[in-house]
């Protein structure tokens, strides 16, 4: 195991499509495709047996403990990984101060937690949240074991704990569901995600520091971790306000659909992301003094995620009654207008996947914090004037204001690079394109069920065929090469071995 102040294995900048790089992908790409497997099933079966009033009182359980887990890690998984010269004083810093972060909080929910169910007019939740405790400070002990997994890239060891962690939320979920205790499933699978991932990673890499805290240490970590810290607060308060104020106003019955939508619309940007857009921050980061190689990695990666990320999502809102149908049964339909009006907004969220490590690469990540708490006071004021006229207009005002935020963002990642705003736009008319073409094929897909009298699952089926089949048709080259360069049976251009022509602001 390389030595904290070691940071050979990641000071030599490599290419977008580097080895180390496309090993980390294809580690993410094996653990999805194991996570997801778990999670769909299981989640199919969970939504067919409980109600949707269910899911909404466990979506605001997730709201709350993952702000909570944010503000417990301090950012120090990405500190740690951004900071050149790390040492063990930096690492053992870091650790004392975030388990002493998650003491204090876990504390304060435990004792807070009637008050919330209070507020929140959910008087289940109180001892649901008392019951996360527990998890919520196991996974405060983990930050440093993630960066220092992180900073080496083995991704692999990340991706086995989070299949773990969905195996145990499933086994417990169904088991409790079959005991007869339906009320106690969820928030009992949730408990078991977050004890589960956090122990793997525990006995993956052990980590207890040798020494105490070092007030210098924290000092020279302070500066980037207060901004990065502020970013991800933001981030996790403005990308869950909306649940919450929802629930709040409009009950858990319409937090449920409307969070439902939310699910199915972010499966294929967070499962990229989770592929390959967390593996941008440390590639990025290598290549922070390469101002060039920077740019064109990233014009590279946004290219790369319209293709993957639009066409499916417009597919998906086609096909969003059949989907919520033959899916999760006849109860989650009235969630398929709201999908509809919130995929414009989720195409947005999607695309903003790599600014965040453009943000943190050349050491300004205040600007993340910038922009998620505009898009905090955003989201709270269209819920807010919007939830008198009912959910449909509530997803009408928060789709409009993630396409506001993303504009604002890739504006000030553009500048950043020295890059104009209309490359980036040319760089993602191949997917523009290719999703319209997609979208097209899932309609000629439901008329030719219809004129064949294909119903029920034959019917999504087909709608689900024809357009996958006309994505691997036109995207084949861009497909090839992503796994090419992941399992190595592939050689495509490399930005920094074959970098294209400085285009400056054009």
């Amino acid at each position: 195991m390389a030595a904290p102040g070691d940071i050979s294995s990641v000071a030599n900048v490599e290419g977008w499509h580097s080895p180390k790089f496309a090993r980390g992908v294809r580690d993410n790409v094996i653990g999805e495709i194991g996570l997801q497997a778990v999670r769909i099933g299981g989640l199919v079966v969970l939504a067919r047996a409980l109600m949707p009033s269910d899911f909404g009182l466990f979506r605001v359980l997730i709201t709350i403990s993952a702000i909570i887990m944010m503000v417990n890690d301090l950012a120090a998984p990405d500190t740690l990984v951004q900071r050149h010269d790390l040492t063990e004083a930096h690492e053992s810093s870091a650790w004392w101060a975030t388990i002493s972060v998650s003491i204090l909080t876990c504390g304060v929910l435990f004792l807070m937690a009637p008050l919330v169910a209070t507020a929140m007019a959910m008087p289940a939740i109180g001892s649901a949240l008392r019951l996360l405790c527990i998890p919520i400070l196991l996974e405060g002990s983990v930050s440093v074991p993630i960066a220092r997994l992180t900073r080496r890239l083995e991704f692999r060891i990340l991706a086995i704990a989070e299949v773990v962690g969905e195996l145990a939320f499933l086994g417990v979920a169904i088991g409790l569901l079959a005991m007869g205790l339906p009320r106690y499933s969820l928030v009992g699978g949730l408990s078991a995600r977050m004890g589960a991932h956090a122990l793997l990673l525990w006995c993956a890499e052990p980590y207890f520091p040798r020494t105490g805290p070092s007030r210098k240490a924290l000092i020279e970590l302070r500066g980037f971790a207060s901004g990065a810290l502020g970013g991800q607060i933001f981030h996790a308060i403005s990308c869950n306000v909306d649940y919450l104020l929802v629930g709040r106003m409009l009950g858990s019955t319409a937090l449920g659909f409307y969070g439902m939508a939310w699910d199915l619309l972010r499966f294929v940007p967070d499962r990229l992301y989770k592929v390959a857009g967390r593996v941008t921050v440390p590639a990025f980061c290598r290549m922070q003094h390469q101002p060039e190689q920077l740019r064109n990695a990233y014009l590279s990666f946004l290219g790369y995620m319209c293709r993957l990320i639009v066409p499916p999502l417009v597919c998906i809102g086609v096909a969003a009654p059949e989907l919520l149908r033959q899916i999760y049964g006849p109860q989650w339909i009235p969630a398929a207008i709201p999908l509809r009006i919130l995929c414009f907004g989720i195409i947005t969220i999607g695309l903003r996947a790599g600014m965040g490590a453009v943000y943190y690469a050349l050491g300004r990540p205040v600007f993340d914090m910038y922009l998620h708490a505009l898009r905090f006071a955003l989201i709270a004021i269209a819920v807010i004037v919007s939830a008198s006229s009912g959910l449909l207009w509530v997803c009408a005002a928060v789709s409009a204001v993630e396409g506001v935020c993303s504009v604002i963002g890739q504006l000030a990642a553009c500048r950043m690079l020295n890059v104009g705003f209309a490359r980036v736009l040319r760089e993602l008319i191949p997917g523009l394109t290719t999703a319209a073409g997609c979208a097209a094929v899932t309609v000629a897909g439901r008329v030719l069920a219809t004129n064949m009298d294909i119903d029920g699952l034959p019917e999504l089926l087909l709608m689900v065929a024809l357009p996958a089949a006309a994505f691997l048709l036109i995207e084949a080259r861009t497909i090839r090469e992503m796994l090419g360069s992941a399992f190595g049976s592939v050689s495509i251009d490399d930005p920094l071995r074959n970098p294209r022509p400085s285009e400056g602001n054009a």
